[in-house]
């Protein structure tokens, strides 16, 4: 999609619609503004962005018109319901109190969007319209970088004795989700092998999206997102020889090529310590509970708290004690499966595990660019889900839902 056209895409949304392509556009921005919580709440653009997206988003979904059934549509609507019963009654046990409204504003935007998603994604034309939007965005993220990069980092914190890269964000997450985002639109584009723009322009774009992917890994040090590149460029090569030996050739050759300028050895330097106590581990010399950085041991405590409920509360969710368990609820759970579980007991995390079920069995049914294109989304989003909470970022979640609302969508319609 060229410049020109995704002005002419962007114009003729539905009005209701627009504000999401705005936000996606700015989120890299607003993002560095986020200390700004510690003054006040109010003064905060990510919590004013946080508190409007469910007002827009409904006003969205009620002014445009209904997409058709999908069964995965009744997945989220169940999961939806948990999620609000969670919500609701988390409102009514802390008095409506400023932490109760942060956290369900958190935890039910994944809802919204999607819902919100299956209004603006009517055909494969609209997702490449959310795919130019987000690399518009990504020149952001690319340009903080580049500084950092250049002359120092803006804001460091050391982490497993290697200094991470901030910039201005809260986390090292922002780095990985725009350099995981960028990776599988890249990817995605090598396979679609879109008509406007060259082969050989494609081809270099994609390299350097690569070397600066590397780069973000290099100095963010974050093992999670080394798992999620990883298995986007093997299910890439995997994507490319189903679909074409010849461009399967020349995508290993890239990715080989891209792996010795770098060099094995500063591969392993940078790799090995990240993942040196889970060795220790296997080898005995740890306990289990030191597992991913201690991680597994966090979550058998978790466990063993929820397990001390009663079976009313395991299977709607912690709120439903009418206490205030928001750092069970948050992204200190470190595990998406285990946060969905403390939030919506074993009936959210079962509707939530079908939601997945249904989506890899759709993946499989679609032609090479779309199946990579889904199979790389889920595979991230489940990876990052098993130490951190990609449910809880936004920015991932632009991203994301779009891309299963095409899932909903049939078949015919998306792969034409």
């Amino acid at each position: 999609m060229t410049f020109k056209e995704w002005k002419f895409w962007f114009k003729n949304l539905d009005s209701p619609l627009k504000w999401f392509i705005i936000v996606i556009l700015i989120r890299p921005i607003v993002d560095n503004f986020y200390t700004l919580k510690e003054i006040s709440p109010f003064l905060s653009p990510l919590y004013i962005l946080g508190a409007l997206t469910p007002l827009l988003t409904a006003y969205a979904i009620a002014a445009t018109k209904k997409p058709n059934y999908s069964r995965l549509d009744l997945y989220f609507g169940w999961f939806a319901i948990l999620a609000g019963i969670s919500s609701f009654t988390l409102l009514i046990s802390d008095a409506f109190a400023f932490d109760a409204i942060d956290a369900t504003l958190k935890f039910t935007i994944p809802l919204f969007l999607y819902f919100f998603s299956r209004r603006i994604i009517k055909s494969k034309h609209d997702l490449h319209g959310i795919f130019q939007t987000f690399m518009y965005s990504t020149l952001v993220v690319v340009t903080v970088y580049t500084y950092e990069m250049i002359f120092g980092p803006i804001r460091a914190e050391i982490s497993r004795g290697f200094e991470r890269f901030n910039g201005g964000y809260s986390d090292v997450m922002n780095y990985a989700i725009y350099a995981a985002g960028s990776l599988l639109i890249g990817f995605y584009a090598f396979i679609e092998k879109p008509k406007t723009v060259k082969k050989s322009t494609n081809t270099i774009l994609l390299i350097v999206i690569i070397v600066y992917v590397i780069l973000i890994l290099f100095n963010i040090h974050h093992t999670s997102s080394y798992a999620v590149i990883t298995s986007i460029i093997v299910l890439f090569l995997i994507h490319n020889f189903r679909d074409n030996i010849g461009l399967g050739l020349i995508a290993l050759t890239i990715a080989i090529s891209v792996f010795y300028a770098i060099g094995p050895d500063s591969i392993t330097d940078k790799v090995s310590p990240l993942v040196q106590t889970d060795i220790q581990v296997y080898e005995g010399e740890k306990e289990n509970e030191q597992l991913l950085h201690g991680r597994v041991g966090r979550w058998m405590n978790f466990l063993d708290f929820f397990n001390s409920k009663s079976s009313f509360v395991q299977f709607l969710g912690l709120p439903l004690g009418m206490d205030h368990p928001y750092s069970y609820l948050s992204k200190g759970a470190h595990n998406d499966f285990m946060r969905t579980l403390m939030f919506t007991g074993y009936l959210g995390l079962i509707t939530y595990i079908i939601i997945l079920i249904n989506l890899i069995l759709r993946v499989i049914s679609h032609k090479v660019s779309i199946s990579f294109l889904g199979a790389a989304t889920l595979a991230s989003l489940i990876l990052y889900s098993v130490s951190t909470t990609p449910l809880l970022y936004a920015s991932l979640l632009y991203l994301v839902m779009p891309i299963i609302s095409l899932m909903a969508l049939p078949k015919k319609e998306v792969d034409y």
